[in-house]
């Protein structure tokens, strides 16, 4: 638990360093409280009250078992949460070894005496803990990491893992979220900031208004390539100041007369 509690501490003291919001991070819409509520407090009871020997391995390793299930469920139901995957994979490890084990396979702990001597202080066995032997099942899972002091705990690789993740959700978390609007927009921008659908934004230390696209210049058709004809009709059209109006198409085989049409 005091591996949990320091990995919670530097969450936030880099959440603090990064700018981060608190807020923010409070804000994360969790699911399942109360499975995180109820299995912590599973864990602390077994941690505190000392059950009698003889139901250790009924009771005490049902709720212990019991409580990391509660764990892996609130996991699972919050998986849309960044890095939350890496915590879930933390919590499964330190299942996984201690349901092959009936409790998690620890080390015995250096210490040392007044006079110098360092002489290995055996594991008392308890509801979660006991003392690895030779015949445990994947022991590299179980609490093999000692930390020195002032800690003074020997740990688990889920617990680096579960650690780990701690830190990841809560780096992640302190982040504002952009709505998916603002986020397709900003897609859509140019490479300068420049955009059609948001009129500003801040391009090399200055203020760009974007400005509609340009408008194409007209061509001008060339005069010289007009037949006499056409020419003439034109300038006809002018002097009677009615549009020129292009001849009617001749119909092969039939015969026109002048003024009709």
């Amino acid at each position: 638990m005091g591996s949990i509690a320091i990995a919670g501490g530097v969450a936030i003291a880099i959440v603090l360093v990064t700018r981060g919001s608190l807020r923010q991070l409070l804000q994360l819409k969790i699911q399942g409280i109360w499975m995180l509520v109820l299995a912590l407090g599973i864990q602390l009871a077994l941690e505190f009250v000392d059950l009698p020997k003889d139901r250790i391995d009924d009771l005490g390793f049902g709720l212990l078992m019991a409580s990391y299930g509660l764990l892996l469920a609130f996991c699972f139901v919050n998986l849309r949460i960044p890095a939350m995957w890496i915590v879930g994979l933390g919590v499964a490890l330190n299942t996984l070894v201690i349901g092959l084990n009936q409790g998690m396979p620890t080390r015995d702990r250096e210490v040392t005496t007044a006079a110098g001597r360092t002489v290995e202080r055996p594991i008392e066995r308890t509801v979660k803990h006991r003392p690895e032997s030779d015949d445990d099942l994947l022991p590299f899972l179980g609490d093999q990491i000692v930390i020195p002091d002032p800690v003074d705990e020997v740990i688990s690789v889920g617990d680096i893992v579960l650690g780990l993740g701690i830190v990841s959700v809560c780096y992640f978390g302190r982040r504002r979220r952009v709505p998916r609007a603002v986020r397709t927009a900003r897609l859509r921008t140019t490479r300068c900031g420049q955009s059609w659908s948001r009129p500003t934004r801040v391009c090399r230390a200055r203020t760009v208004l974007a400005s509609p696209p340009p408008t194409p210049r007209r061509t001008r058709t060339n005069v010289m390539s007009r037949s006499p004809e056409e020419i003439a009709r034109r300038a006809s059209a002018a002097d009677r100041g009615a549009p020129a109006r292009s001849p009617a198409p001749r119909v092969p085989g039939r015969r026109t007369y002048p003024g009709l049409r």
